[in-house]
């Protein structure tokens, strides 16, 4: 991390299982992986428990070229929830990292990618 707790590329990694989501089709969900001290930086605590651990998730809609991150704390009893709203740095750090491994993977854009899991017309809510 920068001295900002800012995420660079050594900070995380694109899980290769990647999946459209199934309401609309225009959102790719992906695990981010965390190779970074998530205490320091999102201010909790895992590291005194050895069954609490955090999961990344991003949800990326490469046609409004938005990015969402969704964060779990997983312990073993329960799990509470929060969002993490990343700097413009961080969101287009990410989207690219997701681009790249479409790209990779697929041979594709994120809009392709989209576009071949639902057709080349996403719905809209569902219908």
């Amino acid at each position: 991390m920068k001295e900002n707790n800012e995420l660079t590329r050594d900070d995380i990694a694109i899980d290769h299982d990647m999946e459209v989501d199934c309401d609309e089709g225009r959102e790719i969900a992906v695990y981010i992986e965390t190779w970074f001290d998530v205490d320091k930086k999102f201010h909790i605590d895992t590291a005194s428990d050895d069954d609490t651990w955090l999961n990344m998730y991003g949800r990326y809609n490469p046609f409004d070229d938005t990015l969402r991150i969704e964060c779990e704390i997983s312990r073993q009893d329960s799990s509470s929830y929060f969002d993490y709203e990343p700097t413009q740095e961080e969101a287009q750090l990410i989207k690219d990292m997701i681009a790249q491994k479409l790209q990779e993977a697929y041979h594709q854009t994120p809009q392709e990618f989209c576009e071949e899991f639902y057709g080349t017309e996403p719905t809209i809510g569902g219908i």
